[in-house]
């Protein structure tokens, strides 16, 4: 599934539950993801992340978790930069900061 609002795209092979994962096998983690519904200024990354049960299979793997740390940290110092919420920080602003960064997001 494509989300506008994603930082990052993960590239999965088979999910938890043993079924391959549509089309080139890719997919994306939107920044929602990353923020708790009611804690502000509140970021998570890694295993932290709210997943469902089956994109919970790939989304803990090593790969997803460095991609949401480093999307977490980037938007924390975003956020703090700006004196805004995580909440707040611009989605194409966030991507373009993780490709200046190195980030491969598509």
């Amino acid at each position: 599934m494509r989300f506008i609002t994603a930082p990052f795209l993960i590239s999965g092979i088979m999910t938890y539950y043993h079924s391959w994962i549509e089309g080139d096998g890719a997919y994306d983690i939107p920044y929602r993801s990353l923020l708790p519904k009611q804690i502000e200024n509140l970021l998570v990354g890694g295993r932290c992340i709210s997943t469902s049960h089956e994109a919970l299979g790939t989304t803990r793997l090593s790969p997803s978790c460095m991609a949401t740390g480093q999307a977490a940290g980037t938007a924390a110092a975003m956020a703090f930069q700006q004196d805004i919420t995580p909440r707040d920080v611009s989605i194409p602003a966030l991507q373009a900061r993780l490709r200046e960064q190195g980030a491969i997001l598509n």
